[in-house]
């Protein structure tokens, strides 16, 4: 079993190069091909995953890792700037998109319940498409860049929020709506006051302790942002806010360009 896993894997290593090289030779992002690639290797065409726990381990890891280098590279001054931009921009999207696509479904002649549905699914990006892309195209350290990673993690908030409520109105009988949001809101506030009393205190100790040692110090990173990511996802919230939390506490060490020196191939491959 584990011998087809890891053949399964390096087949769909090498497609996925392979797609790799032809986007590059159309003049294509590269994570487009990476697309098509899973959606022809999977069960809807081709059919060759089977080993899906796995691989799906191993997208949740690179997801973490991301997001994780997104937040290394915004530290809290800069948060701080575009903060408010990014929360009413990303507060009036959300809701703009919302109302157009509610409407639509409306017109269309879906019901109210189908059309908040509708609404709700398209009013969302996808924060590790978006970031990727801006990351290949060298803007995640622009202006703009930083302004649509403040409007993502907004979103992802937002998703939290939805989700929950699509889920207590699903399940009559459970907790009340505000009771399930003032109980996932509130471990995400200790989990964010825990998280930055260790990056004031802990963190920069212990890394300067690292230092010496780049493989202490590429461990230590993945291992804070997989564990962050999955506190996250066990509070409620998305493993996106996490991972990204988990960056954002180590942007203002003196030590975040080296550790996410050390991280880029690694989230290149994942």
């Amino acid at each position: 079993m584990a011998s087809a896993t890891f053949l399964e894997i390096g087949a769909l290593l090498g497609i996925a190069l392979v797609g790799g090289l032809l986007a590059k030779l159309l003049k294509q992002p590269v994570l487009v091909a990476y697309i098509i690639v899973g959606i022809l290797s999977g069960p809807a065409v081709l059919g060759i995953v089977q080993a899906e726990e796995e691989i799906q381990l191993l997208a949740k890891l690179g997801i973490a890792i991301l997001l994780f280098l997104v937040g290394l590279k915004l530290d809290i001054h800069l948060i701080r700037a575009i903060g408010p931009v990014a929360l009413l921009t990303g507060l009036a999207q959300v809701a703009l998109t919302a109302a157009l696509g509610w409407g639509i479904a409306w017109l269309g002649g879906w019901g109210t319940i189908e059309a908040i549905y509708i609404a709700t699914a398209v009013t969302f990006s996808s924060t590790i498409i978006v970031v990727k892309l801006l990351g290949d195209r060298r803007e995640l350290d622009q202006l703009h860049g930083r302004i649509a990673v403040g409007i993502l993690i907004v979103q992802d908030i937002l998703v939290v929020v939805a989700m929950l409520t699509i889920v207590t109105v699903g399940q009559p009988g459970e907790q009340a709506l505000a009771t399930e949001i003032a109980i996932t809101l509130g471990g995400g506030v200790l989990f964010l006051a825990a998280v930055g009393l260790a990056s004031r205190y802990v963190l920069p100790r212990l890394l300067e302790w690292m230092a010496s040692s780049q493989e202490l110090t590429l461990v230590f990173g993945v291992a804070w942002a997989v564990a962050l990511a999955a506190a996250s996802s066990w509070l409620g919230l998305s493993m996106e806010i996490g991972a990204f939390v988990a960056g954002v506490a180590l942007a203002s060490t003196p030590y975040r360009e080296s550790l996410g020196a050390r991280m880029v191939s690694l989230r290149d491959i994942m």
